[in-house]
Order: C-alpha cells, then structure tokens, then sequence
C-alpha cells in the first residue's frame, strides 16, 4: 500500500460564489469528473427553463476537474 496520502477524500463537489456575486450565478468544481458526466449534467441542466445559462471546462487534460457553471433567469 502507498504510504502518500493519496487515501485522503477530497470532496467531491465543491460551491465557488464569486465576490459580491448574485445569487443567480453559481459554479460547482466537480473533482475525479470528465466530458461523460459534464455533457450529461449540462444537457439534463438546460432543460430547465429556469436556466439562462450552463457550461463547463475542464482546467486542463492532467487534471480530472470540471469547473461546472449554472446561470438562472431569477
């Protein structure tokens, strides 16, 4: 076994509100994720109607992060 701490649970999603930011705007750092999950989520996502907005990006092909952001209409 490793003795790294690579055991350790990172979160699996994590909340970013920008400063001042409304309440309308929100993005989501999705960890261990790829396109699968970010097209799914984006395609279920804009079915909303609510939904003014939605679009991910992975930070770079190393890591295995999805910057996942929502935009409403409200």
């Amino acid at each position: 076994s490793m003795a790294t701490g690579e055991d350790e649970k990172k979160p699996v999603l994590e909340v970013v509100q920008a400063e001042g930011g409304d309440d309308s705007c929100v993005t989501f750092v999705l960890h261990d994720e790829d396109h699968t999950l970010g097209n799914a989520l984006r395609y279920m996502v804009m079915k909303n109607p609510e939904v003014e907005f939605c679009g991910y990006s992975i930070t770079h092909p190393s890591e295995s992060k999805i910057n996942f952001r929502i935009q409403t209409r409200g």
